[in-house]
């Protein structure tokens, strides 16, 4: 009787094995993550974009940011300057996958520059920023 018990046991932490490392694969995997599209605009007339020629006081690239804890904000990901960045330009946009986690979430795009030192400066995150429900969505990674 004892044997049974100790097969059926094993069974069982194989199968909460086997669920767990599924549930982790899915979480951290972005299975579920929602496909978001964020676009906007920048006069680079007050301060050009850098470039070979010119690598202090320039705007260096964007960078999107999840602020809904302000304690814990999370870079999502890193935009370069558009093409033709000369005065204002419509439509930058950044495509990326996103959660978890799910829910209202607080998104925002800051500029970063190079000022004179060669130090980094950044746009103020308070100001861009859009409230959205990222729901999950169910997709078979590619």
């Amino acid at each position: 009787m004892s044997l049974i018990n100790q097969r059926t046991a094993r069974i069982g932490l194989i199968v909460l094995a086997a669920v767990l490392l599924i549930f982790w694969a899915a979480f951290f995997g972005k299975v579920f993550a929602a496909r978001v599209t964020l676009t906007w605009s920048y006069d680079y007339g007050p301060m050009p974009a850098c470039s070979a020629t010119r690598t202090t006081n320039c705007i260096d690239h964007f960078e999107v940011l999840d602020i809904t804890d302000q304690k814990e904000t999370v870079t999502i990901q890193f935009v370069c300057n558009a093409k033709e960045a000369v005065g204002k330009v419509e439509r930058i946009s950044a495509n990326f996958k996103y959660g978890p986690p799910f829910g209202h979430r607080t998104i925002s795009v800051i500029a970063v520059a190079r000022a004179q030192n060669g130090n980094r400066i950044t746009s103020n995150p308070d100001v861009p920023r859009l409230t959205v429900f990222i729901r999950p969505f169910f997709r078979l990674p590619t």
